[in-house]
């Protein structure tokens, strides 16, 4: 591209900055800019380095930070495929600021300093992907790390960047085919051991991990990529649960002092032993069709297919509504324990029920994900113009379902002891009880069960029928998230003072995300011949629980008992899953300027941006209400808003090797779909009445922020760096309750609100080092370390005298990797660690979670015997971290304790 430049008037010069006094801040896509002219590309950057070892990894990493115009972590392809990883979020939960939520033991969803994920946005190639989750959210587990080239995390915006992460964006990037010198081909395979799956029936303890990739060009100006992985990986999980806390007025009374007791309305023990199946497709091609036009095309395709196996156990009635179990507390061999708390209220956390109650359900959690992103991108170099074309599709679908068979329990009565007093996990146990002539039975005991039992069925809110079922198929759902993006920016070098680039674009979008439920049941089959097909096995490890009852053969019993198991007829659907399900299509509009800056300031020289974007949503969101008599209606509600996004990045080269950073910005994140959903229902039936939904007119989360760092760079592989960020925080979304009169009548409502947000603030410290000048051997010696600390007064809505702080917060997240590397000979151990924070169920926002702090340790040792070959050993969650969680915000209600146990991996790489 010519360097054509054109003079713009001091005049205009001067007026320009007052354009941008306002706030600013947007979020990402365009994640190769660069503050110098129609710089490079971030790809091509990363081509000029070589990386071999973990050490130079960071080395490219570090180079990526320290010469972009905005804040980045980054990871490179060796990174992703040498770290102790089941996926790409291992990685990503090492860099500074970043933490990530747990499922099935696997690092899924990420919070970025401090905020969670519905705070962050993910693109791939730079195109924002869709989520098969009801909300926004992104699990990065379902992307392998073997065929993503690199990941990006700005963590500050320009203005050509998409909008919608406050927290920040994660891009992931596909290799450049046209960017290689010679053909790539590489090959890995990998077997898994998961020591948990040793202890419980049936465990799958070893998994497969097999990838294949081709980078090749077929002439100078033709290029392809493609790229296979498969992974079979087992899932073995188990743990305790009370359930959540009675509080209203509804509760009991025990000790007959006056004073009502909370308590959780039961507890349940339970295992998941299945697997977990992905494949990963990838695809590029990549045409230089003439010395100005460049086309490439890109195509990636992930289907992950979970199949568990649960056995559970439910022990009920512990919240004594209404005083109803006061009989069977003070009669039980076991006290009540009972505790004051500081406000003089009083809590159960333990005691006994004489002739207690108890479920078993042995299910199967059957569910399939897909996502399709593809897309074709365009740049034409002009003597004068660069211009850019992009058009995309995302598309994600998942189909899940809970098949639960229940049996009857037909054993003799029994005295339950329980207890959640240590803080850690429910125990439970069956007593002796002679007075009441009860003694300590093993109520896991098959002869005790027959399939089948008489279920009150919830067939329309607060309506319930009792029926005599034995199979049921619980949210049997079918999402699905579409979206076409484009997107067109122009480019041009200018010398306007200190503005030396000009570049503005347009971008459009627009999704299309349904959601459909159904419930259905199935009888048992009369006659169906059947017989011992029961057994029964411990929880293990340090659980206090009784027996766990269990099928020998869960889907034989499925066959003979009910014919296999049931399928979704959505045209049966009853009000309850109609008003669980619904529609909702969103179109964005938006369109940026921005300046890139290049100068100096006395003798020290300065570049950065400035810009400022325009964004327009218009939602649509349908689905059904209940009306005050109890019938259904359909509804659909509109909604729009426009933001404007100011944004300003600077850096200043203070010396050769050190530098400062500012930025201000303001910035938007969207609501939850799944918080903007119609579905507005009541009940009748409970004191007080209540009702509850979405909020189609949710407006979207908005923050005002300022970055400010210091850098310093004092080898090409080591550094210190500290960020301080601070974001006021205009407006947020959270779960409210409130009192809602219709026709006279007041309704306990509950459902989603914006709030006025607050500040969240906070500083990153980065330090790595390789002891290279060092004796032999310990040359080889690194160092990598970064810690995070994140202060909020932004809070969830609830509980009312309690509330949770912002959800994803931890306030402490910290990361420390040591590594050696010599002569082929690599060895890394890596400790993260993240304090308490707020957790909230994507698929039911009103479930939120205090989770405990957590910290894991990895590790991994690789030997390379040619410059092609390469064995790695790797260790995951050594010290089998457990995650544990409390309901109200308060650590004496202790909700979930799970357990996945020690993971390790051996496999090679083979490069040719």
């Amino acid at each position: 591209m010519k360097n054509n430049k054109f003079k713009l008037s001091k005049v205009a010069i001067a007026l320009l900055p007052l354009c941008y006094v306002t706030h600013g801040f947007a979020a990402e896509d365009e994640t190769k800019k660069d503050t110098t002219p129609v710089a490079a590309t971030a790809e091509e950057k990363v081509e000029v380095i070589e990386v071999r070892g973990f050490a130079s990894t960071l080395k490219q990493s570090l180079f990526s930070k320290r010469t972009s115009s905005q804040t980045v972590e980054t990871i490179s392809t060796d990174d992703l495929g040498n770290m102790p990883d089941v996926t790409i979020t291992d990685a990503l939960a090492r860099l500074p600021g970043v933490a990530a939520d747990r499922d099935r033991g696997n690092p899924s969803r990420i919070s970025i300093r401090g905020m969670g994920p519905r705070l962050n946005m993910a693109t791939m190639n730079g195109r924002e992907i869709v989520s098969g989750e009801p909300s926004r959210d992104v699990r990065y587990e379902q992307f392998p790390a073997e065929l993503i080239n690199a990941v990006q995390v700005y963590k500050s915006p320009t203005a050509s960047n998409i909008e919608g992460g406050i927290s920040g964006l994660v891009n992931m990037d596909f290799v450049s085919p046209l960017a290689q010198s010679e053909r790539k081909v590489t090959l890995s395979a990998n077997g898994m051991y998961y020591d948990l799956a040793d202890e419980l029936p049936d465990g799958q303890t070893t998994g497969s991990k097999l990838s294949f990739s081709m980078v090749d060009k077929i002439t100078d100006d033709l290029g392809y990529a493609f790229g296979i992985a498969y992974q079979d990986q087992p899932s073995v999980q188990r743990g305790t649960k009370s359930w959540n806390y009675n509080n209203g007025a509804d509760r009991g009374d025990i000790n007959g002092n006056g004073i009502q007791e909370s308590a959780p309305w039961g507890g349940q023990s339970g295992t998941k032993i299945g697997n977990n199946k992905r494949l990963g497709t990838m695809g590029i091609l990549e045409w230089q069709a003439s010395d100005k036009l460049k086309l490439k095309y890109d195509l990636f395709y992930s289907k992950f297919k979970i199949e568990e196996h649960e056995d559970q156990m439910y022990f009920n009635n512990l919240g004594n509504y209404q005083s109803g179990q006061n009989w069977n507390y003070n009669h039980s061999a076991a006290q009540p324990d009972i505790i004051t708390k500081a406000d003089g209220s009083e809590q159960l956390v333990g005691g006994g029920l004489a002739y207690a109650s108890h479920e078993v359900h042995n299910a199967t959690w059957f569910q399939e994900n897909q996502l399709l992103s593809t897309g074709l991108n365009a740049v034409w170099e002009g003597d004068v113009w660069r211009i850019k074309a992009d058009v995309g599709f995302s598309m994600a679908q998942i189909d899940s379902v809970w098949v639960d068979i229940i049996s009857s329990y037909n054993g003799p009565s029994y005295d339950l002891g329980w207890s959640v007093a240590d803080g850690n996990s429910f125990s439970a146990e069956v007593l002796d009880n002679p007075a009441e002539g009860l003694s300590a039975i093993d109520i896991a005991n098959p002869d005790y069960y027959t399939l089948g039992a008489m279920k009150w069925v919830e067939t329309t809110p607060g309506v319930w029928e009792e029926q005599n079922i034995g199979m049921i198929g619980d949210n049997d759902r079918d999402l699905s998230d579409k979206m076409v993006n484009t997107r067109l920016d122009f480019e041009r070098y200018v010398d306007w003072g200190v503005f030396d680039q000009l570049s503005f674009g347009v971008r459009y979008s627009d999704r299309d995300k349904q959601n459909r439920v159904v419930d259905w049941q199935k009888a048992v089959i009369a006659g169906n011949g059947l017989s011992n097909y029961g057994s029964s096995y411990t929880l293990g490890g340090d659980y206090k629980v009784p027996n766990l009852y269990a099928l020998k053969d869960w889907d034989n019993v499925a066959s003979v008992a009910f014919g296999g198991r049931g399928t979704a007829d959505y045209s049966l659907q009853n009000n309850a899953d109609k008003l669980a399900s619904w529609g909702l299509t969103e179109k964005n509009s938006a369109a940026y300027a921005m300046l890139n800056i290049n100068s100096e300031w006395g003798d020290m020289p300065y570049s950065g941006n400035i810009g400022i974007r325009v964004v327009n949503t218009r939602s649509t969101s349908e689905g059904y209400e209940q009306l005050l008599d109890g019938s259904l209606a359909p509804a659909s509600v509109d909604h729009e808003y426009t933001e404007v996004l100011p944004s300003l990045n600077l850096l200043f080269n203070v010396t050769d090797d050190s530098q400062i950073r500012f930025g201000l910005a303001r910035t938007m994140s969207r609501p939850p779909l799944i918080e903007m959903r119609t579905g507005f229902s009541i009940d009748t039936t409970v004191t007080p009445n209540t009702a509850s939904g979405g909020n189609p007119e949710l407006d979207p989360y908005i923050a005002n922020q300022v970055d400010l760092g210091y850098e310093y760079y004092f080898s090409d592989s080591g550094a210190m760096t500290v960020s301080f960020f601070y974001k006021d925080m205009q407006s947020h979304i959270g779960i409210a309750t409130s009192t809602k009169t219709l026709e006279g009548v007041d309704y306990e409502y509950s459902g989603p609100i914006n709030g006025d947000g607050g500040a969240i603030k906070g500083f990153e410290v980065l330090y790595q080092q390789s002891f290279d000048f060092l004796p032999a051997p310990f040359d080889g010696l690194g160092v990598y370390a970064n810690y995070s600390y994140t202060d909020s007064a932004v809070e969830e809505f609830t509980p009312q005298d309690n509330p949770y702080t912002l959800a994803g917060l931890s306030k402490n997240v910290g990361n420390v990797t040591l590594w050696y590397y010599k002569e082929g000979f690599e060895a890394r151990v890596g400790y993260d660690y993240r304090s308490e924070y707020t957790g909230i169920n994507s698929w039911d926002p009103s479930q939120i979670s205090l989770y405990d702090a957590q910290g894991t340790v990895d590790a991994s040792i690789s030997y390379q015997f040619t410059d092609n070959f390469k064995v790695m050993l790797q260790g995951q969650n050594l010290t089998n971290q457990a995650s544990t969680s409390y309901w109200d915000n308060d650590k004496t209600r202790l909700a979930e304790n799970v357990e996945w146990g020690r993971r390790y991996v051996l496999g090679f790489t083979l490069a040719m």
